[in-house]
């Protein structure tokens, strides 16, 4: 079966990692870049240790870069509070989180990306060699839509996020309307779909964070037997 291994991208942890003098490690170039391959190799060697001590299992590492919107927006603030770093290009962002991804697929393992934020870099992801994409569904903008639809055709796998806090039929309708949207076959969309809670759940108790997980197994449930109906 799968199992499931998460660490910070490289991106998030540049935007959050302070150097000793005070400002964040995101305004040292050369410093960024030892990061993103210190984290690849470290990455790689968490990957072959899961499989040795889970023989056969199919190991996905799930990369979360909630930070990389603000990175690639310019809008991280500096450690006075007064400015902001600089905008990281897209193919140096790009480049950072392919030395990851590219470890964990030739160790075996697939990559898959979370980012909670507004404004997610789908198709960066999906460059950089990203197997799927998590984010929330809710905050999606039409052309954001475009651009998860153009990932997804090209063989990116789908992990929307959705609300599962509280009880709530509404939701299958609007997971429906979204893979109507993406313009994927209902009967090939649920191999490829998997749902999630939205972020929120690190604070949260065993009991509410088991709760929310039960929900998002049943949605996902219900979600596969109502596209077996389409």
């Amino acid at each position: 079966g799968a199992v499931k291994v998460q660490v910070a991208g490289p991106w998030t942890l540049a935007a959050t990692i302070e150097r000793p003098f005070g400002d964040r490690l995101l305004a040292d170039h050369g410093a960024r870049r030892e990061l993103s391959q210190s984290l690849a190799e470290g990455v790689g060697t968490h990957v072959r240790d899961v499989q040795r001590r889970v023989p056969g299992a199919d190991v996905i590492v799930q990369v979360d870069e909630p930070g990389l919107p603000a990175v690639l927006a310019g809008a991280v603030p500096t450690a006075s509070g007064f400015g902001r770093h600089r905008t990281v290009a897209t193919p140096e962002a790009s480049e950072a989180l392919a030395d990851v991804f590219g470890v964990i697929t030739a160790a075996g393992a697939r990559p898959a990306v979370h980012c909670c934020a507004a404004a997610v870099p789908v198709a960066l992801f999906a460059e950089a060699g990203a197997s799927a994409i998590s984010l929330d569904v809710s905050q999606l903008t039409a052309a954001e839509v475009d651009a998860l639809a153009d990932v997804v055709h090209g063989g990116v796998d789908l992990w929307p996020g959705v609300e599962v806090a509280q009880e709530g039929g509404d939701r299958i309708d609007g997971l429906l309307r979204l893979l109507d949207s993406l313009d994927l076959d209902p009967q090939l969309a649920a191999p490829r779909t998997v749902v999630t809670p939205v972020c929120g759940l690190a604070g949260a108790s065993p009991a509410a964070a088991r709760a929310a997980y039960e929900r998002a197994y049943r949605l996902a449930r219900q979600l596969s037997e109502a596209e077996g109906k389409i």
